[in-house]
């Protein structure tokens, strides 16, 4: 049977769960998932999605967990939940962060859990039902989003949600374990955000900022880390704390590929406030960097590993000088947004 998903793509800011849009592919896919889950066929189908309808299939359940979160509505909750049951199989960490988040949003919607149980037990595979079933139990000790790694953000955009990192550290130093070999006994280490914080607020401003460019788009908010070495900072660990930090890459028709990294930083807890991590960063190759407030705005050229490690004969001269202060030009556009929105 061939991937019944083949013809359908989400556009790229659809992943975006903080700066959520309504997307018509929603509506397409959920007639789909209910059809399917209504039909006889629904255990042929399951197992005829591939890798890319499966993933397409994790992002409309994502997307429909937000829209229940914004609309306060149980319905697009239970189009995720029957998404997830016809999927062949879910992993632990979508289960334990998406999922699990539904059925907060959905208490306290006062969905009925009991049903929503028993109807994923007769449609869901049983090692989906079991992942299902641990989720349902650990729903008492669930007081929050952040129990479930998720931030819900605030934009112009309207409600959203931002999926925390997690790393692995050894339980007792708070040091991150070493690239060479993990030791012996791990724990998580869940990376901060303050719900205080306005970053996810202001890194949507400067990512629709970005998109306003001719010739430039963004992608999806992420939930980051500030890393030491970009602000030639010598740290006992490989990243410098924050109170909340979101980056986003940015492409543009040129050929220049850049991440944005968006922090919050308490020059207390950081060791060094925005301005000096701002002037530090600022004077390193390919990277960029201003700072209003406790913020910081990093840019960084992405490489590219095409120029860098393809066939092509370097022509030294026909090459033109490399430009290593490629991002200097946006600084201006970067330090007004994040000055209006500090100032708001």
């Amino acid at each position: 049977m061939t991937s019944p998903l083949a013809d359908f793509r989400y556009e790229p800011l659809a992943y975006d769960l903080v700066r959520y849009r309504e997307s018509a592919l929603d509506d397409q896919l959920a007639t789909f998932v209910r059809d399917t889950v209504a039909s006889d066929e629904a255990n042929e189908v399951r197992w005829s999605l591939d890798e890319d309808d499966q993933s397409l299939l994790i992002t409309f359940a994502r997307r429909r967990i937000v829209k229940g979160l914004r609309d306060r509505a149980a319905a697009p909750l239970l189009e995720a939940f029957d998404t997830y049951a016809l999927l062949p199989a879910v992993s632990d960490g979508e289960m334990a962060v998406w999922f699990k988040a539904g059925l907060f949003i959905g208490a306290n919607l006062d969905l009925d859990l009991d049903a929503l149980a028993e109807r994923l037990a007769e449609v869901a595979p049983p090692a989906t039902v079991a992942q299902a079933t641990i989720a349902f139990d650990s729903l008492d000790r669930v007081e929050h989003l952040a129990h479930c790694q998720l931030v819900e953000t605030s934009t112009s955009y309207g409600p959203g949600l931002l999926n925390t990192i997690v790393v692995r550290n050894e339980p007792g130093d708070g040091t991150l374990s070493g690239i060479f070999g993990a030791p012996a006994r791990v724990s998580e280490f869940a990376v901060g955000y303050d719900q205080a914080s306005r970053v996810a607020t202001i890194a949507a401003r400067v990512a629709d900022a970005f998109d306003a460019m001719e010739g430039h788009s963004s992608n999806e908010l992420r939930h980051d880390q500030l890393v030491a070495s970009s602000f030639d900072v010598v740290t006992g660990g490989s990243f410098l704390p924050a109170r909340a930090c979101v980056s986003f890459h940015v492409t543009a028709t040129d050929g220049l590929s850049f991440t944005v990294v968006i922090a919050d930083v308490d020059a207390e807890q950081t060791g060094y406030d925005a301005l000096e991590l701002a002037e530090a960063a600022d004077d390193l190759v390919d990277q960029a960097s201003v700072a209003v407030d406790s913020f910081v705005a990093l840019l960084t050229v992405v490489p590219n590993f095409d120029d860098m490690f393809g066939d092509d004969v370097w022509d030294e001269e026909g090459d033109e000088e490399y430009d290593d202060d490629a991002l200097s030009v946006y600084l201006d556009t970067v330090r007004q947004v994040l000055t209006d929105a500090v100032g708001n």
